[in-house]
């Protein structure tokens, strides 16, 4: 994390406090900070109460590069132990002692405790007094100008929450049966903290934490995706080499709902949408898209120029105007009564079935297979009934032709829960502390944080499971 590190680079003797249940990644974020710390001379120095040095190695492979096997201290008091470098100790002077020496002999930049818990207790039962061991530990660090990290268990407050620079919380939490993990910035001493708490995952045995907000995902000129059939078996590919890896591309004859569960992401998820509906004009398929409701044709086009040239847009793209000037568009078709150059909505027939009239009849001009994407908000100021059999009559044509159906369900739509049950592929996006992410439902996915992830000159999203 950008804070942490900039505290520990500014300062010299910084102590942290590391709190969080069992399974909460204490452990995979302390090594990490190991691994971004420890760089050129700088050393680090692990003391484990509770972990075999053997087993810390290969749960982090690699880590023997910038920890010294003498540098992982066996203090669990094992008898059998079968570490390098054991610290055993009686009292509270021996194991002052023994640390000590450990930062002072080695010339270590930062050092880790795990677990406190584990040495206060120690120390405690033994009477010799747990706030003389945490002033006495603070200034070991602080005279040798050695970082501490001290890891525990508890998430309380105690004393030594006072005497420490900064206070890490780590928690794990569920959203609908699928884990999210969370790291708090209960404290951070000398420094203004724009954002009290990250999300984060523990994926490939290291700790990540996003901090991309939903609104900067960005744009830019879409590469077509290879359709492999042994990876997609058949199905169309999303556009976003990511989800095709997790849930085989979109089915042929499918019909694929994409849900947002916040008003406050209402934009922000159009690059997914927009690399599909990019992935399908450039491999010269026909799109007919129906925008959401405030979200007019015109501007949707130039948006959609980021992804691809105008050239293709024209070719392949279909959108609704109720204004008789933008229809003179090639990517934009006719559907109000009147000639007003200013439409209120994108569609303005006065019945479904009149809309879905003039929808067939531009699918027929287009090549095939077509992706048809319907916002559904679109439809709001039509009656229930209506929006009912126009869906059920797309997504029975859809069916037989082996084209694609994408519908976007904001929290305003009508027909939410009977239109999840229509799905065949179900995604869900949700706001996490300000980032976008999303799990499937159909098929039953983890949770992945959606992130830009620029490549040779194109865009493209990179898509990182909670782990």
């Amino acid at each position: 994390m950008h804070e942490v590190e900039s505290a520990l680079r500014s300062n010299e003797g910084y102590t942290l406090l590391l709190k969080g249940a069992p399974g909460a990644g204490k452990t995979t974020f302390a090594i990490t900070l190991l691994e971004e710390m420890c760089t050129g001379d700088s050393k680090g120095a692990y003391i484990s109460t509770r972990i075999d040095p053997i087993a810390l190695y290969r749960q982090f492979p690699g880590l023997e590069e910038r920890i010294p096997v003498k540098n992982v201290i066996d203090a669990t008091q094992s008898e059998f132990s079968e570490a390098e470098s054991q610290l055993l100790y009686e009292d509270l002077t021996s194991f002052l002692r023994s640390v000590y020496g450990v930062v002072a002999d080695e010339d270590v930049t930062i050092l880790i405790l795990d677990s406190w818990d584990a040495v206060s207790f120690q120390i405690g039962k033994k009477n010799q007094g747990v706030e003389k061991l945490e002033t006495s530990m603070l200034d070991i660090a602080r005279k040798t100008k050695t970082h501490l990290v001290l890891i525990t268990e508890y998430t309380g407050e105690k004393r030594l929450d006072y005497l420490v620079d900064a206070i890490l919380r780590l928690e794990k939490e569920q959203i609908d049966g699928r884990i999210v993990r969370k790291v708090f910035i209960d404290k951070m001493r000398g420094f203004q903290v724009p954002y009290n708490n990250y999300p984060f995952t523990l994926e490939g045995g290291k700790f990540t934490h996003f901090v991309t907000p939903a609104s900067g995902l960005g744009s830019g000129r879409h590469r077509p995706v290879k359709k492999e059939e042994e990876v997609l078996h058949g199905n169309y590919s999303t556009g976003i080499e990511g989800l095709d890896t997790i849930i085989g591309g979109y089915p042929k004859g499918g019909f694929v709902l994409l849900e947002l569960t916040d008003d406050s992401i209402s934009w922000s998820y159009r690059p997914v949408l927009y690399h599909t509906i990019a992935d399908f004009l450039m491999n010269d398929h026909g799109v007919v898209y129906m925008p959401e409701e405030g979200s007019y044709s015109s501007p949707v086009k130039r948006l959609l120029m980021d992804y691809v040239s105008e050239e293709v847009l024209n070719r392949n793209l279909r959108m609704p105007t109720a204004s008789k000037a933008e229809s003179e568009d090639p990517c934009l078709f006719f559907t109000g009564a009147g000639a007003g150059a200013g439409p209120s909505t994108s569609v303005e027939s006065e019945s479904l079935s009149e809309y879905l009239d003039m929808h067939f009849a531009i699918y027929r001009g287009l090549k095939k297979p077509v992706l048809h994407v319907i916002g559904l908000t679109a439809l709001n100021s039509y009656e229930e009934d209506e929006i009912r059999k126009m869906l059920s009559e797309i997504v029975s044509w859809v069916r037989t032709t082996e084209d694609v159906l994408i519908c976007v369900s904001k929290p305003s739509a009508k027909l939410k829960n009977e239109i999840r049950e229509l799905a065949d592929v179900h995604l869900r996006f949700i706001p996490i502390n300000g980032t976008l992410n999303f799990y499937g439902v159909k098929p039953h996915t983890v949770i992945y944080n959606i992130s830009p992830s620029p490549t040779e000159g194109y865009h493209q999203l990179k898509l990182t499971p909670f782990l």
